[in-house]
């Protein structure tokens, strides 16, 4: 047990002012082992590693622990095998008095070894909750859960520490990384901001303020992080990633193309520079770049969904319909492979996908289209949607069919390849559509028989039976994108005829993404929100008669876009800033009342909303739209 002069001196350093810890130590007076190790411990941690070993020289252990615990600390201090300093860390922890700090050198060992699953799992079967005050564990503890990817663990750790001490460095640089991983953009950016001013200007603090920058739409404040940095300062791969992603945020591609290159050049493939790159050498039609990156870093690209999309997308914009088609393809079997859809499912799932899902295996089990492997999945289904609450409610919790109802919604059960040959556009006069579309204020125009018959019809069967709708919406709709099987050849075929229709408006807008949306009758679409691209051609492919009111169910645009400044989050996702945004600038709507086989297209920075929707219930008479956007007008970070 520590005397009471210790306790203040362990009080003192657990709030962060180690000098006044390290003054009082010198003259308090060591009376037991508890008393020593604290002494070696507050040396050890305020530098002082010379110190520190001396405290542990001095002394005359008496305690199993003690023994241990001290030549654990000096083999760590003195850089020895940490092999033995751990086993002799394993020992001193399972002695009778071994306190928080000794678990703490033991925690820290571990991690030092490489055996980070063992300290994750000590954490998790002994410190729970940790224990408070506790700042060298607490420290121990976080940096685990990051290196585990385990945030709130990170997090909660970080806050426990900030009670004692709201300026621990070390906290605030893992705090960073676990709110920047959790979606708290804002509060890491705060974290990094403060770790900076502490003046240890360390790489990693860089690291996270230009994370946090770019996040946030920044890019300038990035640039200045990165040139705040020494001339001598270590840059790594990861910080001239970041700046590739400043600079391309402000448009300066080719120093953006400099930075991914020395991000690469340092022998490391990171994905991130890879796909970017890959992205700005096909924006800018550079084919032999984009051939060379696909030479040096072939097998990085090929597993990497998004690059292959990315590929794909290529091949559709020079035309080559069947190697689009083979690299979409592609991107679905990786999707498969990784599992992607079971990663990101996510509890609670929420009722109204639990109802897609099962109605669509419905639906092909009537049209005997529902493989044998996906019966099980049909049963399960069915099981939980009679246990649900209805359309507001979620999925309860799965007991021992947790893995199979993980399954059930993940899984590519049904994914055809639906022949399509002929034309996929209907018969309407393209030029004085296009005529009309930049004579409108704002930019916008309704094409009616916007797709052929055939083409309509190909198209609705792929949305009603290929098991593609892995992307579900707090709204209750389901969605389907280019990476993960949405890419029918009647789709694409219906992209690649657009541009050659409308030279002037999509022509050189090369298509960057492509999606669906399927909706449920009983809830709302999509909020108010702008995208990224320069136009948005939206089409709807649910028969008329479907629709119970003919002067709603299709889409409101109004005629103001999104603020050049604002970022990705506030013109997509932010929708009450936008109704207060578009209050305040007067904005006046255009209601565009739904039919089948009607397009919209607009200038997609405008701000638009789904219509309410009155549809008939049943699985085929949901609502389906489906989104080509082409060209970039804003910023997508």
């Amino acid at each position: 047990m520590l005397s009471a002069e210790f306790l203040e001196v362990k009080k003192i350093r657990s709030c962060g002012n180690l000098g006044a810890a390290v003054a009082l130590l010198q003259t308090a007076e060591i009376t037991s082992d508890d008393d020593a190790f604290e002494s070696a411990i507050c040396l050890f941690i305020a530098g002082d590693h010379a110190g520190a070993l001396k405290s542990i020289g001095q002394r005359r252990w008496n305690s199993g622990w003690g023994i241990k615990a001290s030549a654990a600390l000096d083999g760590m201090i003195l850089g020895k095998d940490p092999r033995e300093a751990l086993s002799l860390a394993r020992l001193a922890i399972s002695e009778t008095g071994a306190g928080y700090d000794c678990i703490a050198i033991h925690l820290i060992l571990l991690r030092m070894t490489g055996l980070i699953h063992e300290a994750a799992v000590y954490v998790r079967a002994n410190m729970q909750p940790p224990p408070t005050g506790e700042i060298l564990l607490l420290t121990a503890i976080g940096e685990i859960a990051i290196a585990t990817q385990d945030w709130p663990c990170a997090y909660s750790a970080a806050a426990a520490i900030f009670a004692s001490d709201p300026n621990n460095f070390r906290a605030l640089v893992f705090s960073s990384i676990a709110n920047y991983e959790s979606g708290n953009v804002h509060e890491s950016l705060g974290n990094a901001i403060r770790a900076n001013r502490t003046g240890q200007k360390l790489p990693v603090i860089t690291l996270q303020l230009m994370r946090c920058q770019n996040q946030l739409g920044d890019h300038y404040a990035a640039v200045a992080a990165f040139s705040e940095m020494g001339k001598d300062a270590p840059v790594g791969a990861e910080i001239y990633e970041q700046l590739g992603i400043a600079h391309s945020g402000l448009g300066s591609q080719q120093q953006a193309v400099d930075a991914y290159r020395r991000a690469l050049g340092q022998g490391r493939a990171l994905i991130v520079a890879i796909r970017n790159l890959l992205e700005i050498h096909i924006s800018l039609g550079a084919a032999a770049e984009v051939e060379e990156l696909v030479r040096q870093y072939g097998t990085e690209i090929h597993q990497d969904v998004d690059c292959v999309t990315l590929l794909g997308l290529d091949r559709l914009n020079q035309r080559d319909r069947g190697a689009s088609f083979d690299l979409f393809r592609e991107s679905l079997h990786l999707t498969m492979e990784q599992e992607i859809p079971l990663h990101s499912l996510g509890w609670p799932v929420p009722e109204p996908r639990l109802r897609h899902d099962c109605e669509q295996l419905e639906l092909l089990e009537q049209r005997n289209k529902l493989p044998t492997g996906a019966k099980p999945a049909l049963a399960v289904l069915k099981h939980y949607l009679q246990l649900s609450a209805g359309a507001s409610g979620n999925v309860p919790a799965p007991g021992r069919d947790a893995e199979a109802l993980a399954h059930a919604l993940g899984d590519f059960h049904y994914c055809p390849d639906l022949p399509f040959s002929g034309a996929a556009l209907g018969e309407n006069d393209f030029r004085t559509i296009e005529e009309a579309y930049f004579a409108n204020s704002p930019s916008l125009v309704v094409i009616d028989n916007f797709l052929s018959g055939p083409a309509l019809s190909n198209l609705r069967q792929f949305c009603e039976e290929a098991t593609v709708w892995k992307a579900h919406y707090k709204n209750g709709y389901a969605g389907a994108f280019l990476s993960g099987g949405f890419g029918p050849r009647v789709l694409l075929a219906i992209a690649d005829e657009l541009r050659q229709a409308m030279p002037k408006v999509v022509g050189e807008n090369v298509l960057t993404q492509a999606w669906a949306f399927k909706y449920d009758q009983r809830l709302q679409g999509i909020n108010l929100h702008a995208d990224f691209a320069r136009v948005n051609v939206n089409f709807w492919i649910t028969p008329d008669e479907a629709c119970l009111d003919k002067s709603t169910g299709g889409m409101v645009i109004y005629d103001v876009p999104a603020p050049k400044h604002w970022t990705f989050e506030n013109y997509n996702a932010n929708s009450s800033k936008i109704e207060a945004f578009i209050k305040t600038q007067g904005a006046k709507s255009h209601r565009v009342p739904y039919r089948e086989n009607r397009c919209v297209l607009f200038d997609s920075t405008l701000f638009h909303t789904t219509d309410e929707l009155h549809f008939k219930p049943g699985y085929s008479k949901r609502r389906v739209n489906i989104t080509f956007l082409y060209g970039k007008a804003r910023n997508f970070n």
